[in-house]
């Protein structure tokens, strides 16, 4: 018995190694810090994603008060995208996160997609180039903190 679960265990650390394995779990960045009782992170569906698939990123608030709050519906928007230690620019976005204000109850959470990035060679603005890219923001006053998406060749 414990020959084959060393087995499986080695299979799944090849895959992990030859890069099959990790494209369909998620990413997600940290909690920033709560702003009058609302939190906010990045998050993408996918943590590993080929060249010429998009990296699609999400933004989700929570309400971290005891109470109902309310967020404003449209923000601005401003990420900073880095190539492992390398800026490869600033993307400033307009996002409406929903008609009216979001009312969330305690411990609640709603999400949103914010942007959808090309990873096309020619096409990408930001991430057209194997690698490792971090997503850095701030939605109005909250904070954005680091999201990292790899870009396999």
């Amino acid at each position: 018995m414990t020959a084959r679960w060393g087995i499986a265990a080695a299979v799944v650390a090849g895959l992990a190694l030859c890069g099959c394995s990790g494209t369909d779990e998620k990413a997600e960045g940290a909690w920033g810090l709560a702003r009058e009782g609302i939190q906010a992170m990045l998050y993408s569906p996918r943590a590993t994603v080929k060249a010429g698939e998009p990296i699609e990123i999400h933004v989700r608030l929570r309400n971290a008060k005891g109470e109902i709050n309310s967020y404003r519906s449209s923000a601005d928007v401003a990420l900073t995208i880095s190539r492992g230690d390398e800026a490869v620019g600033d993307d400033v976005d307009y996002v409406t996160l929903a008609p009216a204000a979001i009312e969330l109850p305690p411990g609640h959470t709603h999400a949103a997609l914010l942007k959808t990035y090309s990873t096309e060679k020619g096409k990408a603005k930001f991430c057209g180039e194997p690698g490792f890219y971090r997503f850095v923001g701030k939605l109005n006053e909250l904070d954005l903190p680091a999201l990292e998406i790899h870009v396999q060749p």
